[in-house]
């Protein structure tokens, strides 16, 4: 992350972040399958199972979906939101890498919608579509945080983004 902020994210290359973190390009791609991953991670399956299975089951999906946005979000520390924001400024400072976090988006809504899916909600075009645009608000929360440069609270950012899209 640090040379991504000193240098900008297109100016770092991987054996260069290798050599940062004493380990060799091979080791760095054992961990990691491309340096976009060192600032977008993909949740574990696992963990957006158990956000959503925390969430009530008797909500209407959008609202489930929306609860578990907020959840995890909710999770973060002061210290983990401090890393959060030094990530997401380095995307705002990045075209391509800000075009490559809506590919990792639509992988994280293939991933929350599957685990939808097997948890009773089905698969349906709706299910996609509420998964979709609400992923879609989540990035657009992170983003605008991070062009304001951390500003106004995390809760704050997601709570004006969200309300954009309930009033859609």
């Amino acid at each position: 992350m640090q040379l991504f902020a000193e240098r900008g994210y297109d100016a770092v290359s991987v054996s260069e972040i290798a050599a940062a973190a004493k380990v060799s390009v091979p080791t760095f791609y054992a961990h990691y399958p491309s340096k976009e991953h060192v600032v977008l991670p993909i949740p574990d399956q696992a963990d957006i199972d158990a956000v959503l299975a925390s969430q009530p089951h008797d909500v209407p999906l959008a609202e489930r979906v929306r609860r578990a946005m907020l959840a995890w979000l909710g999770r973060y520390d002061p210290q983990e939101r401090e890393q959060l924001l030094r990530r997401w400024r380095i995307v705002v400072a990045s075209p391509p890498l800000r075009n490559r976090a809506a590919e990792f988006e639509r992988a994280t809504a293939s991933l929350v919608s599957g685990a939808l899916a097997e948890d009773g909600a089905g698969a349906s075009v709706a299910t996609d579509v509420v998964v979709t645009a609400s992923l879609s608000a989540y990035t657009q929360i992170l983003l605008r945080w991070a062009e304001a440069d951390g500003r106004q609270s995390l809760e704050e950012v997601a709570e004006s983004v969200l309300i954009a899209l309930r009033q859609l």
